[in-house]
């Protein structure tokens, strides 16, 4: 009995683990990003590369500049998010229409490399 029960504990204590981390996949973590950003443009400063950065200015504060005349979209729908390796595509239409963001895994976290 006790070793089914040490099994068992083997197994749940690990699930468990997993449902506190959150457990979302990276499909979720970016959809999720990309519906954040729709709610408060300024959150792509904080998930953006260096690269993008570079684009709007160098920093992330020049970013969070240029985010204050965007429009929100509480609407945006993430229709697809395809992932290879660390990079991933996600397509979503809002406000502007239908886009594409280009992201990149980095430190364990995505972040948005470009968008079109």
């Amino acid at each position: 009995m006790k070793k089914r029960s040490g099994l068992a504990l083997l197994i749940v204590v690990p699930a468990l683990a997993l449902g506190a981390c959150g457990g979302k996949s990276d499909e979720d973590k970016i959809t999720s990003l990309m519906e954040d950003v729709g709610t408060d443009p300024a959150t792509l400063c904080d998930h953006a590369t260096k690269g993008l950065l570079k684009q709007v200015g160098g920093t992330k504060e020049s970013c969070q500049k240029a985010a204050k005349g965007a429009k929100k979209d509480r609407d945006v729908k993430v229709s697809s998010v395809k992932i290879d390796g660390d990079k991933a595509t996600a397509k979503l239409k809002g406000v502007e229409g239908a886009q594409t963001a280009d992201f990149v895994k980095e430190g364990g976290d995505w972040k948005v490399a470009s968008t079109r």
